[in-house]
């Protein structure tokens, strides 16, 4: 088994300081709302499994919020995670029902987002005493307003091991898999299997739970296994990647219709090449266009670029922004007037100022 050293000393203490707060929040309020993006991924469900147990263990049953539309429309993989969670007992409400339920002192826990655009809530997070954010995204002026962010950029690769770490900190240490399972499913997705944003701690986490005892491996590959037609269309988005320089690389596609999921594959994939970063960009159903952002060493400040392109978030490695509706007469047009926007982002973030030596 590959060894690795101890959990990092400054992530250990803000894992400590956040369980402190954490702790004393739960237990002081009447309601524990939780949860996660729109669009959610593995990483996120993942998230609000591990947290819904940490709030059973300190007798604080959670409601898990979700879109009603989003939810309805979820993978199967998805759907089975979520069914997974509703077979521990845990509630799944959308914002209807949130409506009907919200109770006075009430708590919400926001997991794998910071952004206030981005979750099912909209615009009703004035209904709540408190709110905390687990997050490994950057913030910026549209973070939720709280203080209570529990935010690590630069220190681990998901949420799904913030929990991880979170869980050990207030040793919890589930006899049930699904937890572990998930756990280890959104940290497989969020490093690409290892193969980025992978931190020391990353390494640990994923030996940990990657074991026999600790989980079942045919379910977390299950997750990982390729639909054929959904695979060529993947390399199709990547076969039309057009290089800038050779430091970037963009792809822009209409031919076809694409998931959010099969373009932030086909940016993954082509990180293999060398690149600065890459942008895969992908005609969704509704007409849109899907986003996604990659940078293999981490140098460009994608979640900046991605905020100016049409208002996203994420890291200096891994982003995305809000699907794009360009407003032109036919699909070359479009996919020219996308090309020509992120081209020009590409070219404001990539310059260098020159010093000022003058006196």
């Amino acid at each position: 088994m590959e060894k690795v050293g101890k959990q990092p000393d400054l992530l250990k203490k803000k894992i400590a300081e956040y369980k402190e707060k954490l702790v004393k929040l739960i237990n002081d309020c009447n309601q524990v709302y939780l949860t996660t993006h729109l669009n959610e991924d593995y990483d996120a469900i993942a998230s609000i499994g591990a947290m819904a147990l940490i709030c059973k263990r300190l007798k604080k049953a959670p409601y898990i919020v979700v879109d009603q539309e989003d939810f309805d429309s979820l993978s199967v993989e998805k759907s089975d995670m979520y069914e997974s969670l509703r077979d521990k007992n845990f509630i799944i409400i959308n914002l209807e029902d949130f409506k009907n339920n919200i109770v006075e002192n009430s708590l919400l826990i926001v997991l794998d987002t910071n952004k206030k655009y981005l979750t099912p809530l909209k615009n009703n997070y004035e209904d709540f005493s408190n709110i905390i954010i687990f997050d490994h995204h950057n913030t910026d002026s549209d973070t939720i307003k709280t203080k209570n962010k529990f935010i690590l950029p630069d220190m681990v690769s998901s949420t799904s091991e913030m929990m991880f770490w979170l869980l050990k900190s207030m040793r919890i240490n589930p006899k049930d898999k699904l937890y572990k399972n998930l756990l280890l499913t959104g940290i497989i997705l969020d490093t690409d299997d290892k193969n980025k944003n992978t931190y020391e701690s990353t390494l640990r986490s994923y030996i940990e739970l990657n074991n026999p005892l600790n989980i079942d491996k045919e379910y977390v590959d299950m997750h990982f296994s390729t639909d054929y037609e959904s695979d060529r269309r993947v390399q199709h988005l990547v076969d039309e990647m057009q290089w800038i320089t050779m430091r970037f690389g963009i792809s822009v596609d209409n031919s076809m219709v694409y998931t959010k999921e099969e373009v932030a594959k086909a940016a993954d994939y082509a990180l293999k090449y060398t690149a600065e970063a890459i942008i895969t960009c992908g005609k969704a159903e509704d007409g849109g266009y899907n986003v996604s952002a990659r940078s293999k060493r981490g140098n460009m400040n994608l979640a900046a670029m991605m905020s100016i392109l049409n208002g996203g978030g994420g890291n200096d490695y891994n982003a995305s922004c809000s699907p794009l509706y360009p407003k032109c007469d036919d699909l070359d047009a479009e996919k020219e007037e996308i090309l020509r926007r992120i081209k020009n982002i590409l070219y404001l973030r990539s310059r260098r100022k020159k010093p000022n030596n003058s006196k």
